[in-house]
């Protein structure tokens, strides 16, 4: 009678802390695309001229091929973090000022809708080439989008003290999103008369974006897990007491 009584009381017990566990989880997942799966060897750069693939993410541009401008990196031209990251290089013709930009889209593989966490950005390139500015914009898988223009913090001191890529974090608003548009804008425009006309290079770096599930809110009033927790521990105090009952009864 004395084992039943032990196996009761351990019985509960692990439902019990199976139960805090399942309810004290997160409620999404997430996931950080680092690029390390596209790996570049220290200070050195590729240039890619096609789409790549990272954690199940698509990152491609949405010009043609002959006019994308981007690459892999690793702890070069200022942007240091002793990793892998994803360079991204927007056009201006800095003749007439009309944008030649090639923002890079980022969606994930099988088209499932994802919730933006946060990522990292630095500037990248010559002081002359580099973005001012960064415009982000979240497409919704219910349709509309949410853009937000983000400003560089200014430090680009390579392999120095500082930490050169700042993080960016994002609120509900970016949630089930479809893709996500990522735009280099402000890079600085000659003004010398004298100079070639050409075209100015709006670069900046990306790593570490932490993704996760989509979720959307709720419609109806959810009992906070504290609660949950305390009516499903009365009833196993109750059925607890019943049960040791029984036992002893035998």
């Amino acid at each position: 009678m004395a084992h039943s009584k032990v196996i009761g009381k351990l019985s509960l017990t692990t439902a019990l802390a199976t139960l805090i566990a399942v309810l004290s989880s997160p409620a999404a997942q997430s996931l950080v695309i680092d690029f390390e799966d596209n790996a570049i060897e220290p200070n050195d750069n590729e240039d890619v001229f096609s789409s790549i693939t990272s954690q199940d993410f698509l990152l491609e541009p949405t010009l043609p091929r002959e006019q994308t401008q981007y690459a892999l990196a690793n702890n070069v031209f200022e942007a240091h973090n002793d990793s892998t990251y994803f360079v991204i290089r927007n056009l201006l013709n800095d003749n007439t000022l009309e944008p030649f930009i090639n923002p890079v889209t980022m969606s994930h593989v099988n088209g499932t809708p994802f919730s933006l966490l946060s990522l990292d950005l630095a500037e990248w390139g010559e002081p002359q080439d580099q973005s001012k500015m960064v415009e982000l914009t979240g497409f919704l898988a219910e349709g509309g989008s949410i853009t937000t223009m983000i400003s560089f913090d200014g430090i680009t001191d390579g392999s120095g003290p500082q930490e050169d890529f700042q993080t960016i974090t994002f609120d509900q608003q970016w949630s089930n999103l479809s893709s996500v548009e990522f735009k280099g804008i402000d890079a600085p425009v000659s003004d010398d008369p004298n100079e070639e006309p050409g075209f100015q290079v709006n670069s900046f770096a990306i790593d570490n974006i932490e993704v996760g599930e989509a979720f959307e809110e709720p419609h109806t009033e959810v009992p906070e897990p504290a609660s949950i927790l305390g009516i499903f521990a009365l009833g196993a105090a109750g059925f607890g007491s019943r049960l040791t009952k029984k036992i002893t009864q035998r």
